[in-house]
C-alpha cells in the first residue's frame, strides 16, 4: 500500500494486515483498493483503524480487530440482525459448549453426506481460499480452517463475531469480518469454497442472496448451502400466524413467548410416549409411522423446540431464532434445485429432512 498518514507496511504474514496488503478485501461499495489508516496494531494484526476507498472514498472502521462493512440500516435488516445480536449475547456460552459443537459437526456431516471428517478435511485441502458465509459464533470457521494452507474469511453482520473473534481470532488462518453477504468486500471469482449455513433463509430474498453468492465462486468451485425447508401444512399456517405477531415483539417479550415454548417442548418430551399413525395422511402432510409425541407436535403443528440434552437456555434461544426475526423463509426442494440450475452449478449432494435441505454443488 502507498503510504499515508499513520500507515505502516505490513510483513508478510497470514495476519490481518497482509489481507490489507493484498488486497483481498475491497470495497463492497464498487470494488475497488483501500486506502489503510492505522489507529493500533499488535504485531500483524491491525486492531483500531480505517479503510477509506480509493475510488468512492467510503469510509469503514476497524474495531477490536474486525473490519466492519455493515451499511444497510433499512428496519427489516436492522431487527434481524438485532435477533441474532441479542440471541449470541444470551445464549453464546451454549453454543460453544462442547457437546453442542461435537452435535454440530456430526448434524453437518450427516447432512452434506460426509462419511468421516477426515474426508471432509481432504476435501478442504485444494480449497486456498474459503468463505464461511454467516459464521455466526465461529465455529463453523474453526471446522473449516483446520487446513492451515487455506485461508477462512469468515463473516457475519451480526454482534455475533465479537464472539467468533474473541473465541477463534487465535487462529492464524481465520479471518473474521463484520459483514452483509448480500453486499461483500470481495472481489468475484475469488473462493474456492462457499459455505453458508441455516444463514441465506434469514436474508430478504434467500433465491437472489444465493445467486449473488455464486459470483464469488471460481471456475469448480463448490458452494454448500442449507435452508429452511417448507413443513406441514398447519404447521406452516400456524408458523405464519405466530410469527406475525412475535416479529414486531421486544426483545424482552419475544424471550418469554421463547421460554414458553421450550417449556411446552419440554413438558411434551418427558411424556415419552409415542403415537403410531397407521397411514399417511396427504392433506395434514403427515406420513404414516411412530412418532415421539413432542416432535410428532414439533414439526406438524408448532415450533417447540427443545432441546435433547435438557439444556434450557440453549432451547429458548433455538426458539427464539425462529420466532423473533424478520425473515425466515421455508422453501421446496424443487425451488432449490432451481437456483442451483439457474446459476448453471452442478449439484454434487442434496440431503432433504424435516427441518431443512443440505445442498453442495460445483460451478461449471
Amino acid at each position: 500500500f502507498q503510504a499515508e498518514d499513520g500507515i505502516r507496511d505490513q510483513p508478510r504474514s497470514r495476519g490481518l494486515g497482509d489481507v490489507y496488503k493484498r488486497q483481498h478485501i475491497v470495497c463492497p461499495t464498487c470494488s475497488s483498493s483501500f486506502k489503510l489508516k492505522i489507529k493500533s496494531q499488535v504485531k500483524n494484526e491491525v486492531k483500531e483503524g480505517t479503510l477509506i476507498c480509493r475510488k468512492c472514498n467510503d469510509k469503514f472502521k476497524i474495531s477490536k480487530g474486525i473490519p466492519r462493512f455493515v451499511v444497510d440500516q433499512t428496519k427489516d435488516f436492522v431487527r434481524t440482525e438485532m435477533a441474532f445480536s441479542e440471541k449470541w449475547k444470551t445464549h453464546h456460552q451454549n453454543h460453544h459448549a462442547k457437546d453442542w459443537i461435537e452435535f454440530q459437526r456430526k448434524w453437518f456431516l450427516e447432512r452434506f453426506d460426509w462419511k468421516s471428517f477426515s474426508i471432509f478435511k481432504k476435501f478442504l485441502k485444494s480449497k486456498n481460499n474459503i468463505l464461511d458465509a454467516g459464521t455466526g459464533i465461529g465455529n463453523s470457521a474453526k471446522m473449516l480452517a483446520v487446513n492451515k494452507s487455506s485461508t477462512v474469511f469468515a463473516l457475519d453482520a451480526s454482534d455475533s463475531i465479537d464472539f467468533a473473534y474473541k473465541n477463534y481470532g487465535n487462529i492464524s488462518n481465520i479471518h473474521f469480518i463484520q459483514a452483509d453477504i448480500r453486499q461483500l468486500p470481495f472481489k468475484k471469482s475469488f473462493f474456492d469454497y462457499i459455505f453458508s449455513d441455516q444463514v441465506l433463509h434469514h436474508t430478504k430474498n434467500t433465491a437472489t442472496s444465493f445467486k449473488y453468492l455464486t459470483k464469488f465462486l471460481v471456475k469448480s468451485g463448490f458452494i454448500s448451502i442449507y435452508v429452511y425447508n417448507k413443513k406441514a401444512p398447519i404447521r406452516e399456517y400456524v408458523d405464519d400466524y405466530v410469527r406475525k405477531k412475535t416479529v414486531k415483539m421486544s426483545v424482552a417479550e419475544c424471550t418469554e413467548f421463547s421460554k414458553d415454548m421450550a417449556y411446552l417442548g419440554k413438558a411434551l418430551s418427558k411424556l415419552k410416549k409415542k403415537i403410531t399413525i397407521p397411514r399417511d395422511i396427504p392433506l395434514l402432510g403427515v406420513k404414516a409411522g411412530t412418532y415421539d409425541v413432542q416432535r410428532f407436535v414439533y414439526w406438524n403443528f408448532l415450533k417447540c423446540f427443545w432441546d435433547e440434552s435438557d439444556n434450557f437456555q440453549r432451547s429458548v434461544g433455538v426458539n427464539f431464532d425462529w420466532y423473533y426475526p424478520k425473515f425466515a423463509y421455508r422453501h421446496t426442494t424443487s425451488e432449490v434445485k432451481k437456483w442451483f440450475r439457474d446459476t448453471k452449478l452442478r449439484i454434487t449432494t442434496l440431503n432433504e429432512i424435516e427441518s431443512g435441505i443440505s445442498v453442495t454443488g460445483v460451478k461449471r
